[in-house]
């Protein structure tokens, strides 16, 4: 048998999910729902914040991505202002520009500080040929 058989037939014997480290996952009692939205990180009786990205968010914490993770305490409050949501963080890892945070206690859903708009985008509307009427 050549060598492209045996790596063919060994790469068919390794299953599709060999690699991945599913134990992470499997460890973890509330699932992670993965979202992308601009947060607050603010300490010090909300007089210091640093502006966050919400990666990963569950009931029980979030992973958080952020330009310099070392200012950041140990305990801070999370805001996801357009959301109206207010959780007491504490960090569980930190690596090189994200961290591991679990709520301390339930989120709060509060009043939303701003909102988002979004403008419709569509088809714009089909010349006509026909006449426009006259206006006095």
């Amino acid at each position: 048998m050549s060598a492209g058989h045996s790596i063919m037939k060994l790469a068919s014997a390794v299953p599709p999910t060999a690699g991945i480290d599913s134990s992470d996952e499997s460890k973890r009692r509330n699932p992670r729902r993965r979202i992308l939205k601009r947060a607050i990180i603010a300490y010090s009786g909300r007089h210091l914040t640093v502006e966050c990205a919400v990666r990963d968010l569950s009931d029980a914490g979030a992973r958080l991505m952020t330009t310099d993770h070392r200012q950041i305490p140990d305990s801070f409050e999370l805001l996801i202002e357009l959301d109206g949501f207010e959780a007491d963080c504490e960090v569980v890892w930190r690596r090189s520009d994200s961290l591991g945070v679990r709520f301390v206690a339930p989120p709060r859903r509060v009043e939303p500080r701003r909102q988002q708009v979004v403008a419709v985008v569509g088809p714009k509307a089909q010349p006509s040929l026909r006449r426009r009427p006259k206006t006095a």
